[in-house]
């Protein structure tokens, strides 16, 4: 049998939180106990029941711990924990790099419909002889939107990886 944790210590930053609904009292609790020391007996609990939050130590994954709980009748959601770190600085260079891909793409479609708005709606390019330029400037607007997706698209992915990690 393990030793509970010591009073008034906290749980580590990789413990499992769960915030636990549908407690009324001590024997709601200690069927909480109950059912992850039956899902993982090694594992470590901190409480704080006023909350109805408890913060699991477990080699046992988090579904099997929310299973266990719900099992017992209550409900479970789980509010951090678990080792899971968001938003990496690897994720974030491989957010900004899809998103510049991604952008830079777009921004090609987007140039070539351009483009070709351009030829059909420019009454200089629907003169005889002088679809030539037009044509050419269908690939011109690709390049330079395809282009200018690109810085954006990074920064867009830089955003959203800095607001995943921090935010």
């Amino acid at each position: 049998m393990t030793t509970p944790p010591p009073v008034g210590s906290a749980p580590p930053p990789d413990a499992l939180i769960l915030a636990i609904t549908g407690l009324a009292g001590p024997t709601d609790a200690a069927a909480v106990d109950a059912a992850l020391k039956r899902c993982d007996p090694a594992a470590r609990l901190w409480t704080d029941w006023p909350r109805g939050l408890v913060a699991v130590k477990s080699a046992a994954p988090a579904k099997a711990l929310c299973a266990a709980v719900q099992g017992a009748g209550f409900g479970v959601l789980v509010q951090g924990g678990g080792g899971v770190r968001r938003g990496s600085v690897a994720g974030i260079f491989a957010r900004m790099l899809l998103y510049g891909v991604l952008f830079s793409v777009a921004g090609l479609l987007a140039g070539i419909a351009f483009g070709l708005g351009n030829s059909m709606l420019n009454p200089d390019c629907t003169r005889p002889g002088s679809s030539g330029g037009c044509a050419i400037g269908v690939g011109l607007f690709a390049v330079l939107f395809g282009v200018f997706g690109l810085p954006v698209g990074v920064i867009a992915g830089l955003i959203h990886g800095l607001a995943r990690r921090y935010g």
